[in-house]
């Protein structure tokens, strides 16, 4: 498996970052033995089973930062211990911006890769060299509706747990998101091939903006929020 490249000492800018983009999004169920998080984290599951999403984005001008992404979030995940859910876990995430891939590790904790993104029409190909291949058709279906909508993650770097908090507007349509190839044998794919389709349709967001908050670093006596329904990662 290829090394991802250290970049996390490039420039980055400071947040908030003001984002403006295209997304679409693909709610999954997983086995929730097949992922894996970090022990102060633990996964919320029912049945055997957790939810989570599969997101393709584009960050276009005047976004802080123009690039395009590839997430997949497994679950939802909570302090361990704790009742309340926080956040979902970002399990695998890859992006075309070396400032990118810094800034999400140095401040949110994420786990962000370089990889190749390919769109033609309604299809992308992302590849990168930890052996990742994936392709993904969609498509936008005409009715739409404005929508406001918040979201967090939760990460854990050098042992403390780190949250990212998003404020989103957007116009919002249902959208059929396929998996048309897939080839990955990374730790943050784990399950993603037994995925299996959530009731809700995936959702496309056209011309959304959004906020990205500084990290906080919420204790066990800060469960404050837990992520709305049709929320993203960023």
């Amino acid at each position: 498996m290829g090394q991802a490249p250290d970049v996390t000492d490039l420039d980055y800018p400071e947040p908030p970052w003001h984002m403006h983009g295209f997304a679409v999004m693909r709610p999954v169920v997983v086995l929730a033995s097949e992922i894996a998080v970090p022990s102060e984290l633990e996964v919320v599951q029912r049945a055997g089973r957790a939810t989570g999403l599969l997101a393709y984005v584009e960050y276009r001008v005047p976004s802080a930062l123009a690039y395009r992404e590839l997430a997949f979030l497994p679950c939802m995940v909570r302090p361990r211990g704790e009742r309340r859910p926080l956040g979902h876990f970002v399990a695998a995430m890859y992006v075309d911006s070396e400032a990118s891939v810094a800034g999400g590790r140095n401040l949110w904790g994420l786990p962000k890769r370089l990889a190749k993104f390919e769109r033609q029409k309604n299809r992308v190909r992302i590849t990168a060299d930890d052996g990742l291949q994936l392709e993904l058709a969609f498509r936008v279906f005409p009715a739409s509706r404005p929508m406001r909508s918040k979201t967090a993650t939760l990460q854990v770097k050098a042992g403390q747990i780190v949250r990212f908090r998003g404020e989103f507007e957007s116009r919002v349509a249902p959208a059929s998101v396929k998996i048309a190839r897939f080839t990955g044998s990374g730790d943050g794919f784990r399950g993603f091939r037994g995925v299996g389709r959530f009731p809700r349709p995936a959702l496309a967001w056209s011309e959304f903006s959004a906020k990205m908050l500084a990290p906080d670093f919420p204790g066990a006596s800060q469960v404050t929020e837990a992520p709305l329904r049709g929320s993203m990662v960023y």
